[in-house]
């Protein structure tokens, strides 16, 4: 179908001329933004721009761009891609980095300097998540806070705030979701704790140690505790779009967690 699709209307395609290619994931995953798209934006020689991301890219994530871009004294306007075909025509399509490249080059240019933060144990919450939320959550809280740690819900922070968040931090629990991809800016030592489910089939396994190897490449201490997971109800319009219904109604990937309280206070 993509084959037929394509040689069909290979003449069809609408055109772009003389832009920059930044892209953005079509879901607006959080750690496909960070760390495959974002650290394009470093190779971008003009100082007048039209820059492409994906329609789906949240208002978050293009705020961060222009914050940057603007710190850089680049003039730009923003083109919108939808799913679909285009033609480009003398653009530029900056390569993607190896992980472990992109990890240097955003933690060298967008971690603050002498960040000095009060909070420094985090809970990250998932609360406003469709799947992969703790739904006894409230059991948990009471524990962490005794322990000292601050609930912090990435949804009310700007990138750039998220950033000075967990540079600060000594110490990070959360539940395994793209937020964690922003322990690329802590620094080395710094303890992450990681809650999710375990994942058994083939097709999760390239999400099993996506954080821990975030955490190694980063020199930081990693640890992984393991939950129940029960199915979600009704899954989000761009969750049913992207992917799979067979997928989202099996994998763990898909569905939200069970703490078991006790076992979590020993842990």
């Amino acid at each position: 179908d993509f084959y037929n699709n394509f040689t069909k209307n290979i003449n069809n395609f609408k055109e772009f001329k003389n832009i920059f290619i930044l892209g953005s994931n079509a879901v607006d995953n959080y750690y496909s933004n960070l760390l495959q798209f974002l650290p394009r934006i470093f190779f971008i020689k003009n100082n007048n721009i039209k820059i492409a991301i994906h329609r789906n890219s949240s208002t978050k994530f293009r705020d961060f761009i222009k914050l940057i871009l603007t710190a850089k004294e680049i003039n730009f306007s923003f083109v919108y891609l939808d799913d679909g075909f285009y033609k480009f025509q003398n653009c530029e399509l900056p390569q993607f980095l190896n992980i472990d490249i992109a990890i240097k080059l955003l933690k060298t240019l967008l971690v603050p300097n002498n960040n000095e933060s009060l909070d420094k144990k985090i809970y990250v919450t998932r609360e406003d998540s469709n799947y992969r939320k703790i739904i006894n959550e409230a059991d948990i809280l009471p524990v962490l806070r005794s322990k000292g740690y601050k609930i912090i819900n990435p949804q009310l922070y700007n990138i750039d705030e998220q950033i000075k968040v967990f540079s600060g931090a000594d110490k990070i629990i959360a539940p395994h979701g793209s937020n964690l991809s922003n322990i690329i800016f802590c620094k080395p030592g710094t303890e992450i704790y990681e809650i999710g489910p375990r994942f058994e089939n083939n097709y999760e396994k390239i999400f099993e140690n996506r954080y821990k190897f975030l955490a190694e490449v980063n020199n930081l201490k990693y640890y992984r505790f393991i939950t129940d997971t029960v199915p979600v109800q009704a899954h989000s319009d761009l969750a049913n779009k992207y992917i799979n219904k067979e997928i989202l109604e099996r994998s763990d990937y898909y569905k939200n967690l069970i703490v078991k309280v006790k076992d979590f206070e020993s842990f």
